[in-house]
C-alpha cells in the first residue's frame, strides 16, 4: 500500500482511477466534478453520463457509478460517488459519514474488482476528500476514514489523495 498526498486539479493526474465526488442526479455542476466535465469532454461527457443514469435507473447517495474517462487520457475509469442527494423526495441533501465509510468501501471493491478481471498492473486511484466541499463533513475525519479502509488491502494500489488548496495539503501532509 503506498499513500501519496497532492494538491491541485486531481482530474490531470495519470492513474487507473479516478474519484469524481458526485450526486443521485450525474450532474457535473461545480467543483471536481467541474473539473470531471472539462476534463472528459464537456457537454458530450455529460450527456453520456446522463444515458447511463437512464439506463440503471434511480441512484441513491452513497452510489457510485463506474463510467469510462470520455475523451481524457491520463486514466482509464471514473468512479461516481453519489455524495450529494438531489431527489426530490431527499430528507437531506448533505452526506453522513457512514455513507462515505460505505462509498469507500464500495469504491474498494469496485478497485479490486477490476484489478483481478483486467489484470491491471501498478493500480493507481484518486480520491478526493469528498463529502467535504458543499456537503460539510470535516476533512481530518474523511481523511483518516479513506487512510483507515485502503491500509487493510493486500494488494497493490497506489493511493493518491488530492487535496484542493495548499493550505489543506501542508495541514495533512504529516498525517500520510
Amino acid at each position: 500500500m503506498n499513500f501519496i498526498i497532492k494538491f491541485g486539479n486531481l482530474v490531470k493526474e495519470r492513474a487507473t482511477f479516478i474519484v469524481n465526488a458526485s450526486n443521485t442526479e450525474l450532474i457535473l455542476g461545480s467543483g471536481v466534478s467541474d473539473a470531471f466535465r472539462e476534463q472528459c469532454g464537456g457537454d458530450y461527457y455529460q450527456e453520456e453520463l446522463y444515458d447511463i443514469k437512464k439506463r440503471i435507473g434511480d441512484i441513491k447517495q452513497g452510489d457510485i457509478v463506474v463510467s469510462d474517462s470520455g475523451k481524457a487520457t491520463n486514466f482509464k475509469y471514473a468512479l461516481h460517488v453519489a455524495v450529494m442527494n438531489y431527489a426530490t423526495t431527499a430528507k437531506s441533501t448533505h452526506p453522513t459519514y457512514m455513507q462515505i465509510h460505505d462509498s469507500l468501501n464500495s469504491i474498494l471493491n469496485i478497485v479490486k474488482e477490476k484489478i483481478k478481471n483486467e489484470d491491471i498492473t501498478h493500480p493507481s486511484l484518486v480520491i478526493p476528500l469528498f463529502g467535504c466541499g458543499v456537503g460539510g463533513l470535516k476533512k481530518e475525519k474523511v481523511f483518516l476514514m479513506i487512510k483507515s479502509i485502503f491500509k487493510k488491502i493486500d494488494f497493490d494500489l497506489k493511493v493518491i489523495i488530492y487535496f484542493h488548496d495548499k493550505k489543506d495539503f501542508i495541514e495533512f501532509y504529516s498525517k500520510v
